[in-house]
């Protein structure tokens, strides 16, 4: 979720550092396109595993969280790789001669990953606070994304049942776990999109955290998440 930054706003809130001007703003990555840059280097069919934090309601994000070198390149103070996990956990059902499988349970998760964050050194203790702050309510959209979809998402794949094609088990089971990867990319997609669309939106209307007012109707908003 890559967010595109305007060159002349916010003048007065820069935050120098070695005579630089930096901006008091995150800069967002959706897991998609962070696994699809990633795939770019590495063989067609390998599998990318990175350790991620899962949204916790009394867990919150820490600098130390944070794991990356920071881009120098980048006028943001800080990156956030934030993203969605599915998994459905597929049973199989022979029927006569015939394979089945069915989605006993939709797992969704709201994901940090820690080693593709980062966050420039050096800044105040006040700005600190503030910029972690905001990292947080990145992380808070996509867990508010995330319950909305989970109910939604259930209802309609829980116990539905999909005919897997395969002459024996063996194929029936890799032909359902071909289609349950399609049903995957096609949540985590529609995810994504609306995360995207949030994300501008509280960038927007808090201007990366500089608009107080508006940031504290977000904080109020996600403290809902933890009750």
């Amino acid at each position: 979720m890559m967010n595109n930054k305007n060159e002349n706003e916010n003048k007065k809130n820069h935050i120098t550092k070695n005579k630089k001007k930096r901006r008091f703003e995150s800069n967002i990555k959706s897991l998609e396109h962070i696994i699809n840059n990633k795939l770019k280097t590495t063989r067609k069919n390998q599998v990318l595993i990175l350790p991620v934090l899962i949204w916790n309601k009394a867990r919150f994000l820490k600098w130390t969280d944070f794991e990356k070198k920071h881009d120098p390149k980048s006028k943001a103070s800080a990156s956030s790789a934030i993203g969605f996990q599915s998994q459905p956990l597929i049973e199989h059902i022979k029927t006569g001669i015939k394979f089945k499988f069915k989605i006993g349970e939709m797992q969704l998760n709201a994901v940090f990953i820690p080693s593709l964050s980062w966050v420039v050194k050096n800044l105040s203790k006040k700005n600190s606070m503030l910029l972690l702050k905001h990292e947080q309510g990145h992380f808070d959209l996509a867990e508010e994304i995330t319950r909305k979809s989970r109910s939604t998402t259930t209802k309609r794949f829980h116990n539905r049942a999909f005919i897997a094609k395969g002459k024996d088990e063996d194929k029936a089971k890799k032909y359902a776990l071909s289609q349950v990867i399609k049903i995957r990319k096609k949540i985590d997609g529609t995810l994504q999109r609306e995360l995207k669309n949030q994300q501008t939106k509280y960038e927007s209307k808090t201007n990366h955290g500089l608009i107080k007012a508006y940031q504290e109707k977000y904080n109020k908003r996600f403290e809902k998440l933890r009750r």
